[in-house]
């Protein structure tokens, strides 16, 4: 089965380009293929290996065409693009269209301690109900511990047990993380597009990078199934076994 994996939460702040970052990052060190597109009305410099498909009914058969040809793809939908793409996606019927393609589609929800970040995962279980699979990434914020029930304790916690979702909880960013970023004028989704950023932003940012890659690396089945296959796998060449030459008497 190829894997589409959707990010969404048109909540600001709910880590979305985090988490697809890190997905993306994960992926491509461990030399995985996959392609990311992004469903947003105007395309940006941000992501510029990107794909960008502006949320229209062309783009619904540019994105079914680039699935299919690609093992597994990452979708980031923009902010504000969440109800469009949910009313294309009923419209066109991607709930049958998909699984007769051999796609099977996993909704990864970021969300923070914040109530209202949790609408988006009620809105998407109404919206693509048991047809796909879902993933809760919980980033952290400073206030998280103090508020820590909040999740648990919410309808839309719940709904996701009925639905088995998995649960991932990203580290915060410390407060030496964040001096640093504010000495380099960055924050933390930018500091993952950085080719080495543990150099750039020291040893704290190094320890929060491995764990968030150690809760990536804790749902890799689930994510991308049996095409995480890194190309080192799979060009690597088949060796014989070694015999011993007969040495004559």
């Amino acid at each position: 089965m190829k894997k589409l994996i959707l990010i969404q939460n048109d909540f600001s702040g709910a880590g979305k380009s985090t988490v697809v970052r890190l997905l993306r990052r994960y992926l491509s060190q461990h030399h995985v293929p996959h392609q990311f597109i992004v469903i947003d009305e105007e395309e940006s410099s941000i992501e510029p290996d990107a794909l960008y498909l502006n949320p229209s009914h062309s783009a619904i058969a540019e994105l079914t065409a680039h699935v299919d040809d690609n093992a597994i793809t990452v979708v980031e939908i923009a902010s504000g693009m969440g109800e469009v793409f949910a009313k294309l996606y009923e419209k066109h019927e991607l709930y049958n269209i998909l699984p007769e393609m051999g796609v099977e589609i996993t909704i990864v929800l970021p969300v923070t301690n914040t109530p209202e970040s949790f609408d988006a995962v009620t809105e998407a279980a109404e919206i693509f109900s048991d047809n796909v699979q879902y993933l809760i990434a919980h980033n952290t914020t400073s206030a998280y511990e103090d508020d820590d029930g909040a999740w648990d304790s919410s309808y839309a916690a719940r709904v996701m047990d009925m639905f088995e979702a998995v649960e991932l909880r990203f580290p915060e960013a410390g407060a030496e993380m964040e001096n640093a970023f504010r000495a380099c004028h960055t924050n933390l989704p930018a500091s993952l597009l950085e080719a080495t950023p543990e150099a750039i932003f020291g040893k704290e940012y190094s320890k929060w990078l491995k764990r968030s890659m150690g809760q990536v690396e804790a749902a890799r089945q689930y994510l991308f199934g049996d095409n995480f296959r890194p190309l080192a796998e799979v060009s690597a060449p088949t060796r014989r076994p070694r015999t011993k030459a007969l040495v004559k008497a």
